[in-house]
């Protein structure tokens, strides 16, 4: 069974119904946020316990889908995939948060199995994010594009992130 999706909360001051008195409150950032709250048969005045994370910038989200765009378009390799399918497939081969897993085989040898680890924004917050950023252009770079910079190929992925949105 997998965990229920995050509910994105805003903190606002709003007026607290049994004092009178201005108070910070978190409240659902969206219409969708609020089903999703109904749906988990939250109520008013229920009492939770909750392990509150700040979400990561938005621009690594789009980073790396532009970077799946990027290699998808230019190596032969990840050609005709989504971005998502190139990012994962780019983990695995480079090992870049992954989890590694060694089964020895009477016999045989080490079995060594990788998989590649979630970057959604609840599960990796920034550092890790960058951490993993730099993983990857060292790899991509090392590999592909030795005549690339970091900087440069997270611009030509910004590039390519924003391309079609307009």
């Amino acid at each position: 069974m997998s965990k229920p999706l995050p509910i994105e909360l805003i903190l606002r001051v709003m007026t607290d119904p049994a004092t009178g008195k201005p108070t910070a409150a978190f409240v659902a950032a969206t219409e969708a946020d609020r089903s999703m709250l109904r749906e988990r048969g939250f109520r008013l005045n229920t009492r939770v316990f909750a392990y509150l994370t700040r979400p990561r910038n938005t621009r690594f989200n789009r980073l790396v889908h532009g970077l799946g765009k990027l290699l998808g378009k230019h190596l032969d390799r990840f050609t005709g995939k989504l971005s998502h399918a190139v990012i994962k497939e780019l983990q695995f081969e480079s090992g870049v948060y992954c989890d590694k897993t060694e089964t020895e085989i009477p016999g045989v040898g080490t079995l060594i199995s990788k998989k590649p680890q979630s970057l959604s924004y609840s599960s990796m917050g920034e550092d890790e994010f960058k951490a993993f950023w730099i993983g990857v252009c060292a790899y991509v770079i090392a590999h592909d594009w030795p005549d690339l910079t970091p900087e440069r190929l997270t611009e030509m992925a910004e590039i390519d992130a924003f391309k079609g949105e307009a």
